[in-house]
């Protein structure tokens, strides 16, 4: 990565000025990756998440209504991914793959896929300031390695469907966040995210009385694992403002893998004991529940504001829980059925409220 770092805007000249949503022909998912130069000459981003000066999706109001509804299509795709891939990755638990193993995997290849595939077709994707590496830093090992590590901790100590539920509240974080920031927040998304919330406790499962014998270390892993999935929410929407969404993720995934080196060396990873299987379960989690929805959802962060992406994404249990019960034969209740409605009815809510200069 260092060789293709960039402190000057030579190899940027000629870039437009900042996008606005209303400006914008396509997301930027196959975007060129560089910096933009308009912005360039304020210098570094700052550090940590902000929803103070809107970004580039908000600060038209005249937001074209089909730029929203793709923003939310891109979002919805990549939370269904999410909740198909986490029957596959179900499935390699059930053969007895850790899931700290996985989630190395899923990270280490995540981004050899992502690394060659815009090496191939965009090259420039891997030129960023070096004085932007801790915010890229930052993003991946805490945003991305961290939420994955938080995760995967809490469900080991709580039934999923409770920690599913507590990381789910990190749209609400982010809504408040937003508004301690000055950001207005209509009575709308407030309702859409209660609803989403309400939806994802059903959708999911935790309003089963067996599953309430909690402990504290769980809970307070999951509570831990909503504020770093709404970090990594703000932090990607701080850093697509000045870089595409290819360069988000080459270095997002690229700090992310050093973290887990760090904890456990690639050549310490079973390669030569894991069966064919095992790798063909593994597949489907790098295709089907990383490299698709990691992309998707962050291209939607670059048309539709950060809160509204992880309002979409609450969708996600509900989509697991309909692909349990058609792959893997579990049963699906009443109150899951009606869970999965109030999310849809949330999302669509939200949907509802273009967003404008000064607000989400």
């Amino acid at each position: 990565m260092g060789s293709r770092l960039s402190d000057t805007d030579s190899s940027n000249r000629g870039a437009g000025p900042a996008e606005t949503l209303s400006t914008r022909e396509t997301p930027s998912l196959v975007g060129t990756g560089t910096p933009r130069a308009s912005l360039r000459a304020q210098g570094p981003l700052p550090l940590g998440p902000s929803a103070g000066p809107a970004p580039d999706v908000a600060e038209s109001v005249d937001a074209p209504p089909l730029r929203l509804a793709l923003g939310y299509a891109l979002a919805f795709t990549a939370a269904s991914c999410f909740g198909v891939g986490g029957i596959i990755a179900k499935s390699a638990f059930n053969a007895g793959v850790a899931p700290s193993l996985l989630a190395e995997w899923r990270i280490l290849f995540g981004f050899i896929v992502y690394a060659a595939i815009f090496a191939a077709i965009r090259p420039a994707a891997f030129r960023i300031q070096r004085a932007d590496l801790p915010l890229f830093a930052l993003f991946g090992v805490v945003g991305l390695a961290g939420v994955q590590w938080s995760y995967y901790e809490s469900i080991q100590r709580l039934p999923v469907g409770v920690a599913v539920v507590i990381q789910y509240t990190a749209p609400v974080l982010l809504l408040i966040w937003a508004r301690l920031r000055g950001r207005k927040v209509g009575s709308r998304l407030w309702l859409a995210a209660a609803l989403a919330l309400v939806g994802c406790f059903f959708a999911a499962g935790a309003y089963d009385a067996a599953l309430f014998q909690l402990n504290t270390e769980g809970v307070a892993l999951s509570v831990l694992s909503a504020f770093i999935f709404a970090l990594y929410f703000s932090l990607a929407e701080r850093i697509l403002k000045r870089y595409d969404t290819p360069t988000l993720l080459i270095y997002g995934f690229g700090f992310a893998l050093l973290a887990w080196a760090v904890f456990r060396p690639l050549w310490t990873l079973p390669w030569t004991t894991t069966p064919p299987e095992i790798y063909a379960l593994l597949g489907g989690v790098i295709v089907v529940a990383t490299v698709i929805p990691f992309g998707l959802t962050l291209a939607a962060v670059k048309l539709i504001p950060a809160a509204r992406v992880g309002l979409t994404a609450t969708i996600e249990p509900v989509v697991a829980a309909i692909a349990a019960f058609l792959v893997l034969g579990e049963q699906l209740a009443l109150p899951q059925i009606a869970g999965g409605v109030i999310v849809v009815i949330a999302i669509l809510i939200a949907q509802s409220l273009r967003p404008t200069a000064d607000s989400v």
